[in-house]
């Protein structure tokens, strides 16, 4: 890691621009699963504090990022293939009930904002950038989890956000030309959500989602059918 001069903006706690900082890197990969984090030596390389780099862990350990052990040791979280298998086991039939409620509920301006989501999804698909390709592909499906307007779905599907951006970050290494496939999927169901026809776009989001879960057991050489250990 390299000190940041993007510490420094204004309207964000420092708490918040670290914690922005380390997702980041764990997300793009510069921190890898399992590796361990020091506070010391970040706050040295950062040239801050210990203070907001504990605040910013503490954040990153609900998100599912970070593991703090007992003893206070800190590590980046590795999620194993039973692990993923579990996050589709909730994804497949949270986010397909979010899309059928977003389809019915979703303001003109929540619209908006999936629809801005889609554009530059589709603005930027054929670009390299890993890092922008998953934010925009994560703002896609939490602004139709948003709109759903049902804040018990919402705060579930928050909860998983953690292995979901591992999960998603290793489709995108193994394959970065997915997002030209997963764009047309997700311009069907912004289509349903516009027209306002829930049962469809609960069903297009259920395939969506199930067809990114075949790809991922494919690049992990394990078939969906296997059994579970």
């Amino acid at each position: 890691m390299k000190a940041i001069a993007r510490l420094i903006q204004k309207g964000k706690t420092l708490k918040e621009q670290v914690y922005a900082y380390l997702k980041d890197e764990i997300i793009v990969g510069n921190l890898k699963p399992g590796e361990r984090l020091i506070e010391g030596k970040i706050a040295e390389e950062l040239h801050i504090s210990r203070s907001p780099i504990r605040e910013a862990i503490r954040m990153l350990e609900k998100d599912g990022l970070l593991h703090v052990h007992p003893s206070g040791g800190v590590n980046v979280v590795k999620p194993s293939i039973n692990d993923f298998r579990l996050l589709y086991e909730c994804r497949v039939e949270m986010e397909p009930l979010a899309a059928f409620y977003a389809a019915k509920r979703r303001t003109e301006e929540q619209l908006e904002q999936i629809q801005l989501n889609l554009e530059q999804m589709a603005a930027r698909s054929s670009q390299a950038n890993k890092k922008m390709i998953h934010e925009i592909n994560v703002n896609f499906h939490e602004s139709i989890v948003k709109a759903s307007g049902n804040p018990f779905l919402i705060s579930l599907i928050t909860q998983f956000r953690g292995i979901n951006s591992f999960y998603r970050q290793s489709i995108l290494d193994e394959n970065p030309h997915h997002m030209n496939h997963a764009l047309h999927e997700h311009q069907i169901i912004y289509e349903f959500i516009l027209n306002q026809d829930s049962n469809k776009a609960h069903e297009w989001m259920k395939k969506h989602i199930e067809n990114d879960f075949q790809i991922f057991m494919k690049q992990s050489h394990i078939t969906a059918g296997e059994s579970d250990e």
